[in-house]
């Protein structure tokens, strides 16, 4: 092993949500690289919190966001650290960046201190198993509800399961597809996707974890820079920059716990572009779960729906281990053509989408008005359609499934589908639209 790099550096709490970016050589013929990083948490909770991406003289290789004040990165040709991407070394300029998420001040009022070194080392020789053939897409064709699971992570960023215990936990939920949405990079993707059910399609896809909130950019591959405030980058062009990738933009989380306990979780990038944003993630895990406000993520779903912006609902568990997929979690529901990546982007799109902990939850025009109905409801589960920002007709449902008719709305409407008691929602759907006449 040669050491090639050390730094240290000092941080104090007005640094934080910022970025420290230390470059070093990387001599040719190099074959294996291994980064030793370290931070002073601060105190024991809520700590600090700083995380690394790497980038060579071609562009990125990996992130490790992780709450682990000590960490060790190493990257071959054939094998690299979970987050980071195996593959050659080139020779030549390479730039680690200390992302600060948030700097808890010590007791003592001293700075918090962080110490980086990069060294060479010899591979491990043994080239790990590439991804299997998995068949081409579509798994499956014809126009109907497909089921799956937008957001969760695993050990390639801060999730405590891996990838492949995922895909062994995730066969009997019989989910038509997933996204593994880990933070700030999709080194996962290939490995993933060789391991599930061959009957469910797996979607790339990133949650990017910007200091003012966080977002899944879902559909794309190719690494997506987050770094907003860097170069003066704004979390409109971060969406913009997603959207011309091919994929799709969901705002996750809107109303989680805030600063310090959950850095960044929250949603506060008050200078955003709703209009660029395609859908809202309005339920998150356990509808009253202590993670999520989720009745905060539906009002501020519902508020830029009343200014005007055409926003598809989402839901996702937001898994990092095992006992994340226990209880009433919801899933998306998706009316697409076709099970596959295409068809599953284009019907969140255009908005043909439901949440739901398992009961249907349909809302359609209908003669003079709309026309919820829902099916698998428990008893005395309500139905209600919301219109306008305004509750407008509700009914209990009967023997599981229910029907309820309401007006026409000026601009939006949607349904929503609560437990017996009132406390817990059971589903919701997108919204339906007035149609413009002319």
């Amino acid at each position: 092993m040669t050491t090639v790099f050390r730094q240290a550096g000092e941080l104090r709490r007005e640094d934080r949500k910022g970025y420290r970016q230390h470059r070093f050589a990387v001599p040719p013929g190099t074959e294996g690289l291994e980064i030793a990083f370290s931070y002073d948490p601060g105190q024991e909770f809520p700590h600090s919190l700083l995380t690394l991406s790497l980038f060579d003289p071609r562009g990125f290789r990996g992130a490790g966001h992780r709450y682990a004040p000590r960490q060790t990165i190493r990257l071959e040709a054939h094998r690299a650290t979970p987050g980071f991407l195996a593959g050659p070394l080139p020779a030549g300029e390479w730039m680690v960046e200390v992302d600060v998420h948030s700097v808890i001040a010590r007791p003592d009022g001293a700075p918090n201190r962080y110490e980086l070194q990069v060294s060479t080392i010899v591979p491990a020789g043994e080239r790990g198993a590439g991804p299997r053939d998995r068949p081409a897409e579509p798994i499956a064709r014809g126009r109907r509800w497909y089921r799956g699971e937008l957001h969760l992570h695993s050990t390639h960023s801060d999730g405590d399961w891996t990838p492949a215990e995922i895909a062994e936990r995730a066969r009997p939920r019989g989910l038509d597809f997933m996204v593994l949405s880990d933070h700030n990079t999709t080194s996962s993707y290939e490995e993933f996707r060789a391991l599930v059910d061959p009957r469910t399609l797996v979607i790339p896809g990133a949650e990017l974890t910007t200091y003012n909130g966080h977002c899944l950019a879902i559909g794309v591959e190719e690494w997506m820079d987050w770094r907003t405030g860097l170069a003066g980058r704004s979390i409109d062009e971060v969406a913009r920059a997603v959207r011309a990738a091919g994929g799709i933009f969901v705002v996750a989380h809107p109303d989680a716990m805030p600063d310090d306990v959950c850095t960044g979780c929250r949603w506060t990038h008050d200078d955003f572009d709703p209009a660029l944003a395609n859908a809202v993630e309005i339920w998150g895990g356990l509808w009253d779960g202590a993670e999520e406000e989720n009745e905060g993520c539906v009002a501020l779903w519902r508020r830029w729906l009343k200014h005007g912006h055409r926003l598809a609902a989402t839901a996702a568990t937001d898994a990092h281990r095992p006992k994340d997929w226990e209880g009433a979690v919801p899933l998306t529901y998706v009316l697409a053509d076709e099970l596959s990546r295409a068809a599953i982007l284009d019907a969140v799109r255009a908005g043909r989408t439901y949440v739901s902990s398992g009961p249907e939850l349909y809302l359609d025009r209908a003669p003079g008005g709309v026309a919820a109905r829902c099916a698998g409801a428990p008893a005395g589960a309500e139905m209600r359609v919301i219109a306008d920002d305004t509750l407008v007709a509700s009914a209990r449902v009967s023997g599981g499934v229910g029907r309820l008719h309401a007006p026409p709305p000026r601009a939006w409407a949607y349904a929503e589908l609560w437990s017996g008691s009132g406390n817990l929602m059971l589903a919701a759907t997108s919204p339906v639209y007035a149609e413009v006449e002319g």
